[in-house]
């Protein structure tokens, strides 16, 4: 376990980011970016990254999914599966 100080700010700021690089929490976020900036290879072989950005996109789909069959069920359309 690390412990880290950071601002208000920057906590805000990283918080943010999470989303959009698709961590679930500001710990796994910060677990990626560290250990991608020690640059190992046996973790950048496997792009760490490139996982969570994936997860970003998932998520961005389901909450659009949610969104449209909201609209569709407004609209009285039923959404096929």
């Amino acid at each position: 376990m690390i412990s880290i100080r950071v601002s208000d700010q920057d906590y805000r700021e990283i918080k943010s980011r999470c989303g959009e690089r698709g961590a679930a929490n500001v710990s796994e976020f910060v677990r990626v970016a560290t250990i991608h900036a020690l640059g190992l290879p046996e973790v950048l072989s496997v792009s760490a990254f490139a996982g969570l950005k994936l997860a970003a996109l998932e998520r961005r789909l389901d909450r659009l999914d949610t969104q449209v069959n909201a609209l569709a069920e407004r609209a009285g359309v039923r959404q096929a599966d």
